[in-house]
């Protein structure tokens, strides 16, 4: 199996009939990544890139469609190992495990209310424009208010509760 680890550019070589530089890597032991791959690959595995961070960033079939950048490491491993929803949720690869990443509750609440916040914002302006100009319906007074309430609702919110929080209702 291919271990590539901590990926740097080696060398970029001007080609003819390429109109780009062709960059060579070499890992921290000093492996050239294409004498490797031509010499080790058989065919049957697949590869994940892993970033400094420990996430994976890219996986293919075959190691010619891997985005390289500088700090990454790829592994050669199985399609059986592979997690099938590896394309949909970030995972982290470290010692041959696959870590689902799974956000936690109160960035999700955070995140949540700060959408919400948003939604707030966009609608109190215009309302509040009419207001000022002395022009606002009561409709639309009435209106206001109740998003001015809801907003205070979502700043008095404590997200340390998350994921069980009594979310204020979005106003008509």
């Amino acid at each position: 199996m291919i271990t590539f680890k901590n990926i740097k550019i080696s060398k970029q070589v001007l080609e003819e009939g390429i109109p780009l530089p062709v960059m060579y890597f070499e890992d921290e032991t000093g492996q050239d990544w294409y004498k490797l791959r031509d010499e080790k690959w058989q065919g049957e595995n697949c590869f994940i890139a892993v970033g400094a961070d420990g996430f994976i960033s890219t996986w293919s079939d075959n190691p010619n469609f891997l985005t390289l950048s500088e700090g990454v490491s790829i592994y050669e491993i199985s399609r059986e190992a592979l997690p099938e929803d590896v394309s949909e949720h970030p995972y982290s690869y470290a010692n041959g495990e696959f870590v689902k990443f799974v956000q936690p509750a109160i960035e999700v609440a955070a995140q949540q209310k700060n959408t919400l916040l948003s939604q707030a914002a966009d609608a109190i302006a215009p309302l509040q424009d009419a207001v000022d100009v002395d022009d606002a319906t009561d409709e639309e007074l009435a209106s206001l208010k109740a998003w001015k309430k809801f907003r205070v609702a979502l700043n008095r919110l404590d997200l340390s509760a998350a994921p069980d929080i009594d979310w204020p209702a979005v106003p008509e």
